[in-house]
């Protein structure tokens, strides 16, 4: 039995060195220093940049994008994602149509309510976005954003009542030029902010809830005059922070079950 023990391990061993060893091919290396944004981007972006044709690895139970939040709760009696950033990225499919999944939630990880804890999504263009931002096309100088909230912990209304839910919230957005390489996607400068604002952040709860809560809010980016004539494809991403919170009547903890945001090119 030691043989083919010894000749399994070898074999494991070779493997791992194998995916061990860095690719040269797709191993990027930049000319510039990145960024703090930059780098917590770039995880997300080849999966994001190809057409989002690989989207469905950012929903693996087993891929979870870290860098995508400051930080998320642990608790002894659940596995160590399950307040993971990418439980706001969730959906139910019903009679054939998609929605928000909000029985699930983000939770900051902090001690106390998490003021200054947030959480980064990329921004899904739609509409005419969608060829705006991609290759060999100039680019529109203004585009739409528009975000939508379920807030607090939206699995019944006594766990939302319970916990935290965002007061106030400062929301940033970024544009990210990228390239694609014959293996990857990388970026061509380090992300800009090109909008911030504090938004104010509904509590109702619905007489008659499909949701116990949903708040949505649009606003107008205005791109720098150096973005209008690039042919790079770029990318918008919301940087989500917590200002303020209404106080839940047990826990400090702060929750957001769902969080989405578009972008499209203003009629």
């Amino acid at each position: 039995m030691k043989k083919p023990l010894l000749l399994i391990t070898l074999a494991f061993s070779l493997v791992g060195t194998l995916f061990s060893q860095e690719n040269p091919r797709t191993k990027k290396t930049y000319d510039f220093e990145l960024s703090d944004m930059a780098k917590r981007i770039i995880p997300v972006l080849s999966i994001n940049a190809n057409n989002r044709k690989l989207n469905a690895l950012v929903r693996r139970e087993d891929w979870i994008w870290k860098e995508g939040r400051s930080s998320a709760l642990v608790e002894e009696d659940k596995y160590s994602y399950f307040y993971e950033i990418n439980k706001i990225d969730d959906k139910d499919y019903i009679d054939g149509g998609e929605c928000a999944k909000v029985d699930t939630a983000w939770v900051e990880g902090v001690k106390g309510d998490g003021i200054g804890e947030w959480v980064l999504i990329p921004i899904k263009p739609i509409g005419d976005a969608v060829s705006h931002l991609s290759s060999k096309i100039t680019h529109s100088s203004c585009y739409e954003v528009s975000f939508g909230i379920n807030n607090g912990y939206q699995q019944n209304e006594d766990l939302y009542r319970k916990n935290n839910r965002v007061k106030e919230a400062k929301v940033s957005v970024y544009v990210a030029p990228y390239g694609c390489g014959q293996d990857e996607a990388y970026l061509c400068s380090n992300p800009e902010c090109v909008y911030e604002n504090v938004f104010k952040i509904s509590d109702e709860i619905q007489e008659n809830p499909f949701y116990l809560n949903y708040d949505t809010h649009s606003f107008l980016v205005v791109l720098p005059e150096k973005y209008s004539d690039l042919t790079d494809p770029m990318e918008f991403y919301l940087k989500f922070e917590i200002l303020s919170v209404y106080k839940g009547s047990k826990y400090d903890d702060t929750c957001i079950s769902n969080l989405t945001a578009t972008v499209d090119v203003p009629q």
